[in-house]
């Protein structure tokens, strides 16, 4: 098959859906298929390159369909209406990847697909660009949510749109069975208890990385943890100032307290093995996230046998592994109580693990979403005409 993703990062940035989309993309071309990606632009790096079998196209675009959509956006429109595809995928609502071709949809010759990642119906700022593209998804030949929990159903409900189908994230369930790197001992951790929360630093603070800090200055010196966030920063997109060097989102607030309190290590910019290794070693995995779909992070630390502590977000208690929290007190008594506890901490991390491997392995996922290309495929005519979707008939 001749495949389209579209998303709004891609490699080398490694968000969770950038991460998600280049799994998934890198596992079909290794499965034969001719894998193409459409996202956004990098600082330094070319626009059309092939990394791992997956052609990548960027372009240079901003804007949804609310605000107006700016840059290369009848390239971007061409590479799509002229691709041959035998299906497009679009990775998120709220993104110029997805609303630059939403009108366009019933021109095409070839199914198009949705997977949301999520969606973020309670946000005040996003009630009028939802009431704006519901309608525009009976388009879609399918749309895919990524758990059970996430507020697709309801949005569904609204619109009368069917329900989506559920095609979960899914984590390299290889990468973290090989042998951890001693960071700690690289990083000067030692012994001590370690607590690691893994997420960058975005501009609308959904991470909640301020809570991370209240946390780890409400542990107390009894526990003698250390407290690290690993992130990266992302280049400032006002005025183009990314492309002098200055970082957007969260992370100068994140680096002043960081030095304020003494509490928290920052680690930026990690190689991704040393990232993978700290999941690895540490001692619990720490998610203060004001929303999630389905935690990349939460099931990397499933796949490394790590217990973790989240917030109540996203598709956290179907997962297997750690402890739901409702506040930061939940959060800190958590943590003490898996902290002197080394047994329930080791069945925890087991229990991660078996999930981990008999539902979120990459090559498991993949095979889903390949069944469900080649089932949309060959729901159009051998001319390439268009055939109803099941939205249309609904």
């Amino acid at each position: 098959m001749k495949i389209l993703h579209t998303c709004y990062t891609y490699a080398p940035w490694r968000d969770g859906v950038a991460e998600i989309v280049r799994r998934l993309s890198e596992e079909l071309a290794r499965r034969g298929h001719d894998v193409h990606v459409a996202t956004g632009c990098v600082p330094g790096r070319p626009k059309q390159a092939v990394l791992n079998g997956v052609e990548i196209h960027r372009f240079d675009i901003s804007g949804n369909l609310i605000t107006g959509l700016k840059g290369e956006v009848q390239k971007y429109r061409n590479l799509v209406s002229t691709g041959n595809w035998d299906i497009v995928v679009n990775h998120c609502l709220q993104t110029w990847h997805t609303d630059a071709i939403v009108d366009d949809l019933t021109k095409y010759k070839w199914p198009t697909i949705l997977v949301t990642q999520g969606l973020n119906l309670k946000a005040p700022r996003f009630r009028k660009y939802y009431e704006s593209v519901g309608p525009k998804l009976r388009a879609y030949y399918k749309w895919i949510r990524v758990s059970n929990i996430t507020e697709e159903a309801s949005f569904a409900s609204k619109f009368g749109l069917p329900v989506p189908e559920i095609i979960t994230n899914g984590v390299d369930v290889q990468e973290f069975s090989r042998p951890a790197l001693g960071v700690r001992q690289l990083w000067g951790i030692g012994s001590a208890p370690w607590l690691v929360n893994v997420s960058n630093h975005y501009g609308n603070h959904h991470k909640n990385h301020r809570m991370f800090f209240k946390f780890a200055s409400s542990l107390g010196s009894s526990l003698r943890a250390e407290c690290c966030l690993i992130g990266d920063p992302y280049p400032m997109g006002r005025w183009k100032l990314g492309a002098l060097g200055i970082s957007g989102g969260c992370f100068y607030e994140c680096l002043l307290r960081s030095v304020a309190s003494r509490t928290v290590e920052l680690v930026r910019s990690a190689p991704r093995e040393l990232v993978v290794s700290s999941i690895q070693e540490a001692d619990l995995i720490i998610s203060t996230s004001r929303w999630e779909a389905n935690s990349v992070v939460l099931l990397e630390s499933m796949a490394a046998g790590t217990p973790w502590i989240s917030t109540d977000v996203g598709s956290a208690r179907e997962n297997a592994g750690g402890v739901v929290v409702s506040t930061l007190q939940e959060m800190v008594a958590a943590a003490a109580r898996l902290l002197t506890d080394p047994v329930l901490r080791q069945r925890l991390g087991e229990e991660g693990r078996a999930r981990a491997v008999a539902k979120h392995d990459w090559r498991k996922v993949a095979a889903q979403y390949e069944e469900l290309y080649l089932g949309a495929a060959r729901s159009y005519t051998a001319a390439g005409e268009f055939r109803q979707s099941s939205y249309a008939n609904s």
